[in-house]
């Protein structure tokens, strides 16, 4: 009964409370503001309130980042006074003289309030956030040609510590490009103005596709700061505010690709030629050799440049790899590298000649074609190894030994001339002697081995068929698979002495019907990824039958059974 009264009580001092009309107090925390900062708007009702405010007028002139609600009730002599706050941030959308609209509940009203707006760059002095954030962009170069490379960086400058951040990505519009980050974020300090700043930059490379006009966007940031800047401040008792801050829109005009002539296009501020051949390695006919070659390319993606052409002699074969691309990131931008590998395999000896290599680029220095050359190189081809020589060069002869020579040949007779054929007819018959002599000791030894295992196999202990059907029984109650396979096959042996079962379908074969269909069953359980059902009972059943029919009743029946009562 205590407790009703305690409620009654309650009740009726709320009543007052909510009988007073609410108050509406709208109050900012500065007058004067930026465009690239936020600030705080807090509705205070004082008295009975039933509902929400309408929001909805401040979207013309603001943007709501963020909202919460809270209240307080006080108690002071018997009085009892109740107020509700909405705490908005808002971020004018544009500079000037702005006015908040009341608000209102109901038909209870706040206020309006006026707040100046300035533009973006000029600081706000309540604050002073304008010198302590900054945010710049550079591109370059500023002459631009068709699939070259525009450097793009963001440079971030701040002097506040941010709860949160987000930095907007470079779209550019006009004409097609790709753009491409180059690696991490760098971090440093700069000095602006005689101030000190932390600077996170980011640096990116455009490839525009298309001449015309190459726009970037403004660059937007975002964040977040505890009210005081990067001050001490209480992490469960904060104030917060926005910042928003953009960069300036850059565009630039990127010119067509000049007359090639039939050369491909290849912008590059450099463009180098690598040979792993050096120093020319000795070739050996019939062996194989790799020669790499590596094309670098500066301000240029890997995907741009073209395959590499390796023109070979027909004294050589050649098995060019696909070539590997890699894009290496540096302070000047993209650095395109091509690896093409090339197997070479000389046919004859001798001196081998590798033509130049030739590449035709576009020069972004000096604006002009110019033609990046691998000088040819000369290689010396020994002959195989452990074969004879195919071509050798004769010895100088004298005149006097040239005219013995000729007399030599007019007196002797003409006859076939005959040739050593030395050692290696023998050679062969040895060595092909030998490997008949090991082939015929191998079919020796697997026709031994095979006698082996089938005397062994004769002489090992077969169980009697009311041993293996015993074994089959005690296997099926173990619910392991593998030994009830193991445990029919055995069966199958004992009784099949003359022709033992190797594996299942070999005893369902030679048991036929019904032992066949209950084999089958066990098969898709034993051998499926998921268990499939099959009848333990049903197959000894069966089996019992199959011994009946095969060998007489034999006290089969005497046996116990499967799963007793």
């Amino acid at each position: 009964m205590r407790h009703y009264y305690s409620l009654l009580i309650i009740v009726l001092f709320l009543l007052p409370m909510a009988s007073q009309a609410a108050q509406l107090k709208a109050v900012t925390d500065r007058t004067r503001t930026s465009l690239e900062e936020s600030f705080s708007l807090e509705l205070r009702a004082t008295g009975g309130v039933d509902g929400e405010p309408d929001l909805s007028v401040l979207e013309k002139d603001f943007e709501l980042l963020g909202r919460s609600q809270s209240s307080q009730i006080q108690i002071i002599n018997s009085d009892i006074s109740r107020t509700t706050t909405w705490s908005l941030s808002l971020l004018a959308r544009s500079a000037g003289k702005k006015q908040i609209p009341p608000l209102c509940i109901g038909n209870d009203c706040s206020d309006p309030v006026v707040i100046e707006v300035l533009p973006s760059g000029q600081v706000n002095s309540a604050s002073n956030s304008g010198s302590e954030l900054l945010l710049e962009v550079s591109a370059e170069p500023t002459k631009l040609w068709v699939q070259s490379q525009l450097l793009y960086k963001v440079r971030l400058l701040t002097r506040l510590n941010f709860l949160q951040a987000s930095l907007t990505e470079p779209e550019p519009f006009g004409v097609e490009a790709v753009v491409q980050k180059l690696g991490d974020d760098r971090n440093y300090e700069a000095e602006r103005n005689g101030l000190r700043y932390r600077v996170v930059e980011r640096s990116y490379a455009i490839f525009p596709q298309q001449s015309g006009r190459l726009t970037i966007p403004a660059i937007r940031f975002g964040a977040q700061v505890a009210e005081g800047g990067g001050r001490g401040y209480d992490p469960f008792n904060q104030r917060t505010r926005q910042l928003r801050k953009h960069s300036e829109e850059i565009s630039v005009e990127v010119l067509p690709a000049p007359d090639s002539g039939g050369r491909s296009w290849l912008p590059a501020s450099d463009l180098r030629l690598e040979d792993d051949w050096q120093q020319p390695p000795r070739l050996t006919v019939g062996e194989p050799a790799t020669r790499t070659i590596t094309l670098r390319a500066s301000g240029l993606p890997a995907a741009q440049l073209p395959p590499l052409i390796v023109v070979v002699p027909d004294e050589v074969r050649s098995y060019p790899d696909q070539p590997n691309r890699e894009d290496l990131f540096n302070e000047n931008g993209v650095l395109g590298t091509l690896q093409q590998k090339v197997a070479l395999v000389p046919t004859s000896p001798g001196t081998l000649h590798l033509p130049e290599i030739k590449v035709d680029w576009w020069d972004l220095q000096s604006e002009h074609w110019r033609q990046t050359v691998l000088p040819a190189i000369e290689l010396e081809v020994l002959p195989a190894t452990n074969q004879p020589v195919v071509a050798a060069v004769p010895p100088a002869v004298q005149p006097n030994d040239l005219k013995t020579t000729e007399e030599q040949h007019a007196t002797a007779p003409v006859a076939p001339v005959a040739v050593d054929p030395g050692y290696w007819p023998w050679l062969s018959l040895v060595l092909g002697s030998g490997w008949l002599l090991t082939l015929l000791l191998l079919l020796n030894g697997k026709l031994a081995r095979r006698r082996n295992e089938k005397s062994q196999g004769q002489e090992e202990v077969m169980p009697s068929p009311r041993e293996a059907n015993r074994e089959l029984q005690q296997a099926i109650k173990s619910g392991d698979l593998g030994l009830v396979r193991s445990a029919l096959l055995k069966w199958g042996a004992a009784l099949f002495p003359g022709n033992r079962p190797g594996n299942l379908d070999e005893l369902a074969v030679l048991c036929g019907e019904p032992l066949k269909q209950q084999l089958e069953a066990f098969s898709r359980s034993l051998y499926s990824r998921t268990a499939e059902p099959w009848d333990a009972h049903e197959l000894i059943l069966v089996v019992r039958q199959v011994e009946r029919e095969r060998c007489g009743a034999k006290s089969i029946d005497r046996l116990p059974p499967l799963y007793p009562q």
